[in-house]
């Protein structure tokens, strides 16, 4: 559930544009010091430009000095005031981890995934498993360029450290950015040697390391804090499997389904909460559009129907039907968790149309193959 008017006093962090011209290592302190996973970027003349984000700073290994204009990404405004939703579904359609604010012609600061989550005020309900990130945990030894790379390229606000499969530690995307960026100055300052970017990369990652502040069990359902904050998700072992970002889980809960096109028909929704109604939508437009890529689709339809309860949860029958301009698929399957209920139809709908289209492309290779042997 959301409320349908959020408060809107802690979703801003205001902060003063910084121009073009300065460089990296005053983002990635301002980015650090505010934790923030943007910086709005404007010219000398106090026009914006867009903004650098961290894991644009992180996946580019920049110099430390490089100038912020060579690393600047084209970013839509967020006039202010404006709501938590709207907001999250600007950034998952760009992608970014943050948006920069305007108000009356200025830039007033910069909104991010983990402020917009606190403000939507969800009430959790799914279990971990369902809006993790799997994962295997770095080694206290790995480098910190390993952290570097899958901090980067999945969007992570915090990656597992575990030895011999226990869990002792985590590295924060803002703390490997401080590293990586403001050490070298700060040991400079103080007449130290102070050395390359490279240098910092291949120390081990223990040295940045903190103690894991959020767990979450791969069954349990999370808090609010988990998912806007990050946490990290074990099994009933206690084995690492997985982490929540607020980043990935913006992107994964906000479908662009107008944008997608499709002729989909999804029934049932209304009985669900906000986080289990996005993510049921989010695997329908997936399957949708795979199955569209391959065949005529004419209609991709999921129906939800509770049936009894016990306590406060809920047993649901799902069906799914795929309607072709040649033939249709369809599944169904019944559970208390309505999510997974939902996943297991659409996957089995899905591998049922699949597992058709083999066939055909079988007979019509055996047919080729048939011809060239008799000379047609």
């Amino acid at each position: 559930m959301v409320e349908s008017t959020p408060p809107l006093d802690n979703l801003l962090v205001r902060l003063e544009p910084l121009t073009h011209a300065r460089t990296v290592s005053l983002a990635a302190e301002k980015m650090w010091q505010n934790e923030i996973p943007v910086v709005a970027v404007v010219d000398d003349e106090k026009k914006y430009l867009g903004v650098v984000s961290i894991f644009t700073l992180l996946r580019s290994r920049a110099h430390g000095e490089t100038k912020l204009k060579n690393l600047v990404e084209k970013a839509p405004l967020v006039q202010w005031p404006s709501d938590p939703v709207s907001i999250a579904q600007i950034f998952a359609r760009t992608g970014l981890p943050g948006l920069a604010v305007i108000e009356k012609g200025s830039i007033i600061g910069v909104v991010h995934a983990r402020r917009v989550i606190y403000a939507l005020k969800l009430a959790p309900k799914v279990p971990a498993r369902h809006i993790m990130y799997p994962i295997e945990p770095l080694k206290p030894d790995d480098s910190v360029e390993k952290a570097r790379k899958l901090i980067a390229e999945i969007g992570l606000r915090l990656v597992p450290v575990a030895h011999d499969g226990r869990l002792v530690g985590a590295v924060r995307v803002y703390d490997l950015v401080n590293f990586i960026y403001n050490t070298p100055l700060r040991r400079d300052k103080l007449g130290e040697v102070k050395g390359e970017v490279e240098y910092f990369l291949d120390q081990p990652v223990h040295k940045i390391m903190m103690s894991p502040q959020r767990t979450v069990n791969v069954d349990g359902v999370p808090t609010i804090e988990d998912i806007a904050e990050g946490a990290i998700v074990l099994d009933p072992k206690q084995n690492v499997v997985g982490v929540i970002s607020p980043y990935l889980f913006i992107r994964r809960l906000l479908p662009e389904v107008e944008e997608a096109k499709l002729p989909i028909r999804i029934e049932g929704l209304d009985e669900l909460d906000f986080i289990e109604r996005n993510l049921v939508t989010r695997k329908t437009v997936d399957i949708a559009k795979s199955v569209a890529a391959r065949a005529n689709l004419l209609e991709f339809s999921v129906v939800l129907k509770p049936r009894e309860k016990a306590g406060e949860r809920r047993r649901y029958d799902v069906r799914v039907s795929i309607k072709l301009d040649k033939g249709s698929y369809t599944a169904s399957t019944s559970g208390w968790d309505v999510v997974q209920a939902v996943f297991e139809s659409l996957e089995l709908a899905y591998k049922n149309f699949a597992k058709t289209k083999e066939k055909k492309r079988e007979r019509v290779i055996d047919l080729a193959r048939l011809r060239k042997r008799i000379g047609f």
